[in-house]
């Protein structure tokens, strides 16, 4: 059973003999009695932790809900998978941090044709079976009580960035084990806190595993399933269907291994538990992907950052995550998809030019490159690799 993050575990759940590694930082400079481990962005992310433990059982009800039966999942326009937890997920975020008390919140989801007001609740004509929503109002209760905990004006100047599900293909396809919650939070236009968390269990996951983190607080908490990395093989993440000819180049150049994953939080997470040692993509996600990944691996000592300014630069440059309507890192070079593309009618001409207008504005259009340890001898090998075959097999940034 999963515990809510600040119960003290018994010893038997954390014993060497399940593999299990509790990575429990909280760096702080004494000189300031410890005020780092209790800073603002850090409660935040600590309210964020109880509440991906509280929505947990409901998601894992849909879950299972959905390995029987397809009532409560549909396919979007763009081809991508969406649940009836996708939006309830991010509708109870948007309720435990609500818009008078943040700068803004951007989440996947349009949250239109939403009813939790009433039973039956329903979500675009899915209707939530009876004892399902009994788990959602168990963790409803818990979040309207974590909201208030969240203070009502320290962070006017936070934006939050929600991924509700990420990996909903996994989701319903019966591969839990590699979505996760993802909660970012944004100051400035950059990531400054966030909480990746898998609310999944099956029998290749019996424990809820996670990660959050703040860099500028010093802050990082998780749950991982730890491996050694030097007992692994060199391997680069990749998603579980297709990949770029550029990314098939790569890692015959560097003589890796692929490894197949989906969800870009799940990837981050296996990155920091040291199953693999790096996500190189030059097809675009999203930024509710990106963003609490990012802060997470960045409170860890890792990276996340656009892989074009490490293929043209050999720079760390991050995405701009700020709400609004345009997209704030186009990319000239880029392709339009189905992916990126406001409107899917725009790809029926093949001649169309990519156009600023015609982007999401939070469609990441300079691919990704992430990796858990950007010190030792073999990130440098890598990056070499990435510049040197970009000039024999561009990338394609779509």
């Amino acid at each position: 059973k999963s515990l809510p993050p600040d119960h003290k575990p018994k010893a038997k759940q954390n014993s060497a003999s399940m593999g299990m590694s509790l990575c429990k930082k909280a760096k702080h400079d004494e000189k300031n009695g410890g005020a780092a481990k209790n800073g603002p962005l850090t409660k935040l992310v600590k309210i964020a932790e109880k509440a991906c433990f509280s929505l947990a059982p409901f998601v894992q009800a849909v879950y299972e809900k959905l390995q029987n039966e397809k009532k409560l999942m549909t396919v979007k326009a763009d081809k991508s998978y969406f649940t009836i937890a996708d939006a309830l997920v991010q509708e109870a975020t948007m309720i435990l941090f609500p818009s008078d008390k943040f700068k803004a919140f951007c989440g996947e989801e349009a949250q239109s044709d939403v009813n939790v007001s009433k039973r039956p609740y329903s979500v675009k004509g899915m209707e939530l079976p009876e004892n399902i929503a009994d788990a959602y109002d168990k963790a409803m209760t818990e979040i309207k009580a974590l909201c208030s905990e969240v203070d009502s004006k320290l962070y006017q100047d936070i934006e939050l960035f929600v991924d509700p599900i990420d990996g909903t293909k996994e989701f319903c396809k019966g591969l839990g084990e590699q979505c996760t919650i993802c909660i970012g939070f944004v100051r400035d236009g950059l990531p400054v806190a966030g909480i990746v968390f898998r609310p999944i269990l099956n029998n290749k996951h019996t424990t809820r595993t996670f990660m959050s983190g703040c860099k500028e607080e010093g802050y990082s908490k998780g749950l991982l399933n730890k491996t050694d990395a030097k007992s692994c093989n060199p391997s680069v993440l990749t998603s579980n269907g297709s990949i770029s000819k550029y990314v098939e180049v790569l890692i015959e150049e560097l003589k890796f291994e692929r490894y197949k994953a989906g969800g870009c939080g799940n990837k981050c997470l296996l990155l920091l538990e040291g199953k693999d040692r790096f996500y190189i993509q030059d097809r675009g996600v999203s930024r509710w992907d990106t963003c609490a990944a990012q802060a997470v691996m960045e409170a860890n000592e890792g990276v996340l950052c656009k892989l074009r300014f490490v293929v043209e630069e050999e720079t760390i440059k991050s995405y701009t995550y700020r709400v609004g309507k345009t997209n704030p890192d186009f990319n000239e070079k880029a392709v339009l998809s189905k992916y990126n593309v406001v409107d899917q009618a725009v790809l029926k001409d093949p001649e169309r030019k990519i156009a600023l207008e015609l982007v999401q504005p939070y469609a990441n259009l300079d691919g990704l490159f992430a990796a858990a340890n950007k010190t030792d001898d073999e990130y440098k090998k890598v990056v070499e690799a990435i510049r040197k075959i970009s000039k024999v097999q561009p990338p394609e940034w779509n």
